[in-house]
């Protein structure tokens, strides 16, 4: 999600067509590829579900002394009907973030082109894409083949967590472990890997997960909470008024947004 990609000048007129669609609602989808399936965190870019929720990372680190280091992120995320997402972080490298100011915000137009602002600074850096990475042509989340389980090898493991609601919202899990080696499997050694996802079918979309690698030990908790399948405000997929906005190309700034539309004629 960090990286910026370079643009050959003659592809350049093609994006922006797709750049207007991040700060005005005139732009049809239509007018800008397929992407397919696409995640920004744990949102995927489906249309016409619009929600938006809490979610909570936490990253444990532990020390060969056994030593462990806890470090949270705070997440509000956001999906309207078109599919636009918009992530709000907040991290400053401890187990509790303050929730005042967000540390960073990722805004995807579903079309391309992403805009990534740093508030405390009001900066606002532009990226296109011509031919966005795909997660598949797929939906996000769907129902498991118990009698064709993802092939994990003869030294993974694979479970079907069956399903659970949160805020209301049924959510499905599956759990995938791996082992050191087949002997160590049947032994009942511990896994050194394992990968827990649940997600939401109606929804389209991730609802938490779990990581555990076992060297170096480390564990991350995905939680999701407070989801309302509500339509979030336009305003929150426009760059700011008074932002400085560059291109991921870019070193120096390229102009001072003055509102969403100053914005846009700005990156053209």
């Amino acid at each position: 999600m960090e990286s910026p990609a370079n643009l050959p000048r003659r592809s350049l007129m093609p994006i922006l067509v797709c750049l207007g669609m991040i700060f005005t609602a005139e732009t049809t989808v239509a007018q800008c590829p397929n992407r397919g399936t696409v995640v920004d965190d744990e949102v995927s870019n489906s249309k016409g579900r619009p929600y938006q929720a809490k979610e909570i990372r936490t990253i444990v680190t532990y020390g060969s002394d056994g030593t462990k280091r806890v470090v949270v992120t705070k997440s509000k995320l956001f999906r309207d009907s078109r599919g636009r997402i918009r992530v709000e972080r907040f991290y400053d490298g401890t187990g509790d973030p303050s929730e005042i100011v967000p540390t960073d915000i990722w805004i995807d137009d579903n079309s391309g082109t992403s805009v990534s602002l740093l508030p405390t600074w009001q900066t606002a850096k532009i990226s296109n894409w011509i031919s966005p990475v795909k997660v598949s042509d797929r939906p996000c989340c769907q129902e498991i083949d118990l009698k064709n389980p993802p092939y994990t090898g003869p030294e993974g493991t694979f479970e079907d967590l069956g399903h659970k609601l949160i805020d209301g919202v049924e959510v499905r899990g599956a759990r995938t472990s791996y082992y050191s080696s087949v002997q160590a499997k049947l032994s009942g050694a511990s896994p050194v890997r394992v990968y827990e996802n649940w997600c939401s079918i109606s929804l389209d979309t991730r609802m938490g997960d779990y990581v555990l690698d076992d060297k170096p030990k480390r564990e991350i908790t995905t939680v999701i909470s407070d989801i309302r399948q509500i339509e979030p405000d336009s305003e929150l997929f426009e760059i700011p008024e008074g932002y400085k906005i560059t291109r991921a190309d870019q070193s120096a700034p390229a102009s001072s947004a003055k509102g969403s539309r100053s914005g846009t004629s700005a990156a053209q």
